[in-house]
């Protein structure tokens, strides 16, 4: 008996074309183009593991990893421009099976991610530091800091790539020192708020870790969650002080 195709709710379809950014994430078109001053969908909801699978598609993704066993749950569907659907249904390949379902899989885990940030809840008061990253005048100053990573060398492991690690030790030169103070500042006015601080970040992590994780991800993952809490001017100062904790030790 044939799947019939599900019709997706509005509510379904934001969720959906949310969770790729309203662009396609095989060609990174627009899944909506505007005319007349009004915006017209161009996209279609594509099956990852075929809706209906031929007997040959059967037999070519025979062994190969599946999002779900409803073939018409979220989890199995995708918004794609209607050339890249096209394209991925027919004719259908074990290689572009394997690049939608990472695709798709890395978007499910984002979302997770967004969800479990109104869970786990930070110090406001950690926007200082970003305000002091960004404005501080003492950062001005040319002086070299002589302070080498030792903790970042010993814990960071290959699932890192070089560029992150590298930019995660260069972070450490130039703003451990520099943020470690201030937190003793902010201490100074408010008793133990960097160790409360630190516990959140240090809760955050193992989360991460529990969910089995590598710590490239866990790194990104990190750095996104900081980013929503406090909403910086750029990403760079997350990673700063993603890098910084990984340095005094509540990361990894």
């Amino acid at each position: 008996m044939s799947n019939l195709r599900k019709k997706y709710s509005e509510a379904q379809n934001v969720a959906l074309l949310s969770q790729v950014s309203r662009i396609c994430p095989l060609c990174s078109e627009p899944l909506f183009y505007k005319k007349a001053g009004k915006s017209f969908k161009s996209f279609e909801i594509a099956h990852i593991y075929p809706l209906n699978p031929t007997a040959q598609e059967k037999l070519l993704l025979e062994h190969e990893e599946r999002l779900s066993n409803d073939v018409n749950d979220e989890n199995n569907v995708i918004p794609l421009c209607e050339i890249c659907h096209g394209k991925f249904d027919k004719p259908r390949t074990v290689d572009e099976y394997r690049t939608l379902f990472e695709i798709k899989k890395r978007l499910i885990e984002r979302s997770g991610q967004e969800a479990m940030w109104k869970r786990y809840a930070i110090e406001e008061e950690i926007g200082k530091i970003i305000e002091l990253i960004y404005h501080d005048p003492s950062l001005e100053d040319d002086t070299e800091i002589e302070f080498i990573p030792k903790e970042v060398d010993e814990k960071l492991d290959s699932t890192i790539s070089r560029p992150t690690k590298n930019k995660i030790k260069g972070n450490v030169r130039e703003y451990f020192v520099f943020i470690r103070e201030k937190f003793s500042e902010l201490d100074g006015a408010e008793l133990d708020l960097s160790e409360i601080i630190s516990l959140q970040i240090k809760a955050y992590y193992l989360k991460q870790k529990n969910m089995g994780l590598d710590q490239q991800a866990i790194f990104e993952n990190i750095v996104a969650w900081i980013n929503a809490k406090t909403k910086p001017k750029t990403n760079d100062a997350a990673e700063i002080l993603a890098s910084f904790f990984i340095q005094n030790c509540e990361i990894f």
